[in-house]
This record gives C-alpha cells, structure tokens and sequence, in this order.
C-alpha cells in the first residue's frame, strides 16, 4: 500500500479509466434519449441549442418533400420512384406521424403530408385538402413460425385482452401494441366490439410492448417468435420473417379489399395546403394515372383515384 500520492503512472492510468467510464456513460445516454424516436428528418432537427427550427416556406420547383405515416411510406417511395416528370425526383422523409405531416405542411416545410386517418375539421378550417389514393387492409400480421393461419375477431379481442396466452400448438403468442391513436387501432376498434376498450385497458396495464413507428412494429415482428400485430402498410414484405392471418376466413388481399369482404382497412392519402398546383398537380395526376394505379395494386393497396372525395367520408370520424 502507497502512502501519499500514488505514483504517477498510477494516478494516469485512474485518469484514463476514469475518462474512458464518463465518456461511455455520455454515449450511452445520448444513444438511449436519442434512440427512443429514432432520427429526425432534417426539417424537424433544432439548431443545436435545444430550440426548433424556424418556419420556411418550401419552394416545390426545387423538388417536393412529402412527410407523415409510416403507413404511407413504402407505397410512397414506390409512386414516387414511379414518378417521371420534369425537374427534381420528390423525396420521401422517415415517418413523423400523420400529426406531424400535417404540422410539418402547415409550417410550410414540406409539400405534401402523408396521412392515414380523416382530417378533423379544425384541419379542413385552416385550408387543407386530403387526396385519399389508397385502401390498404390492415393486416393481422404474425411471426413466420406461428402455427396458425386464420383468427376470428373474437379470438383477436381474447388475445389483446390476455385471456389467450399459447398458439395451437401450446407455443407462447408474444402480443405487439402501437402507441394510442395508430390508426390501425382505431380501424380495428370501429369494428370489432370489444376490441378498443382491452385495447386501452393494455395501454393502462402495461400489458404489452408497444411500438412507436410502422417500421418498428415491422422490426419487431420479423424478430419476435410467436408475435402478433397490426401491421398497416399494405403487402407484408416477403423478405421478413411475417406472413398474414386471414380474418374469419378471409384473406386480406386486393380482391377482398376491393369487393368489402376483408373487414379491416384504412386510406392512405396525400394532404395539400390548398388545392395542389404545378409541381404537385404533375405527382397527383401521376398517381392517379394508369401507371400510378398499377403501381398501388402492386403494393396491395386499392386505387381511389375514381372517388377521392367520397373515399374519406366513408372511413373513421373524427374523435
């Protein structure tokens, strides 16, 4: 034992360790506080001293920007990718929500919101116009290795209550939750009874893990065994560990979309502040060509592009 003050090697070598610990306890915070949403697309980042950024008017002649669902997302970039006008390619931000979207174009930083539920009339005061283009199922989706290949409603409600606990095969089901207000959710509860007052029960239990984004409710499910979720983009992606459940027999594809059968859906649409001019009139008369259609189709969506205005009107109400 030194008596004194250790010898300088030693006393460097504490220092070190000591630095090296902060520095790690530094990274792990940031990564944590800054993981829990994910990265923000740039419109969305402060200026580095914890204030947002100032409102800007997006020019679209320099390129549009659309930004909100993830729902939208995949079907997004695909129509996008689709999409051969003149001047720039638009570009498609990571997912900020429908709400976001929305206050995103009302700030005037992005052109086109990407939104998955009605607008409340609040919304429609303040000029916004909603283009639905898309009906999408919304498909009970499960882990590869699930046993299973249908659910009826009632066992749905059974399962997201915690009165279901093992797949047929006696296998645990692992249940997957979104935040409050997913629209998925919302879907599903306007048509299933019971199913909206266990689904708020959960969030009050604490009962499952709940997922913030569409993609990782994606991620989740592809690394889960024997999960179940909602998973509200249209075609689950063959290159994951997912497959869908048909629903009381019905499977959740294009046809039963478009002949009413499969029993849980919700439009995809583009929102514009005022009636889509230039640029924005190009992309929307893309999407609403026979090229634009296929392309929906493809990502097992149904074209509205024949009765965008009537299409919103049928889906959820406002809360």
């Amino acid at each position: 034992m030194w008596r004194g003050n250790p010898p300088p090697s030693m006393s460097t070598t504490w220092l070190v360790v000591a630095a090296t610990t902060a520095a790690l306890l530094i990274t792990g915070a940031v990564v944590v506080l800054g993981g829990k949403q994910g990265p923000q697309p740039p419109f969305l980042q402060s200026a580095g001293d914890g204030t947002p950024p100032a409102p800007r008017r997006h020019d679209p002649s320099s390129g549009l920007v659309l930004a909100g669902s993830g729902s939208n997302l995949p079907m997004s970039r695909l129509l996008v990718d689709g999409f051969r006008g003149e001047g720039p390619t638009p570009i498609v931000q990571p997912s900020i929500g429908s709400g976001g979207g929305i206050r995103a174009l009302l700030d005037g930083v992005i052109d086109i919101a990407l939104v998955s539920r009605p607008l409340k009339e609040r919304e429609r005061a303040l000029g916004l116009v909603s283009m639905p283009y898309a009906r999408v199922p919304i498909v009970i989706a499960v882990h590869s290795d699930v046993p299973d290949t249908n659910i009826s409603t009632p066992e749905l409600v059974a399962i997201y209550a915690g009165h279901r606990h093992t797949w047929s095969d006696g296998s645990p089901i692992s249940v997957l939750q979104r935040e409050r207000g997913d629209s998925s959710h919302r879907a599903v509860g306007s048509v299933v009874a019971g199913f909206e007052e266990t689904n708020e029960e959960a969030y009050r239990e604490a009962r499952w893990r709940v997922l913030y984004h569409d993609d990782a409710m994606t991620d989740a499910l592809d690394s889960t065994p024997g999960s179940i979720g909602l998973f509200g983009q249209g075609a689950v992606p063959q290159t994951r560990s997912i497959r869908a459940l048909t629903v009381d027999a019905v499977a959740p594809s294009v046809e039963a979309v478009g002949q009413q059968r499969y029993p849980f859906t919700k439009d995809l649409a583009f929102v514009t502040l005022g009636e889509p001019k230039g640029r924005l009139a190009e992309f929307i008369d893309f999407v609403r060509s026979d090229k634009g259609q296929q392309i929906i189709e493809a990502a097992g969506g149904v074209p509205l592009a024949d009765n965008l205005e009537g299409a919103e009107s049928e889906r959820l109400a406002d809360p």
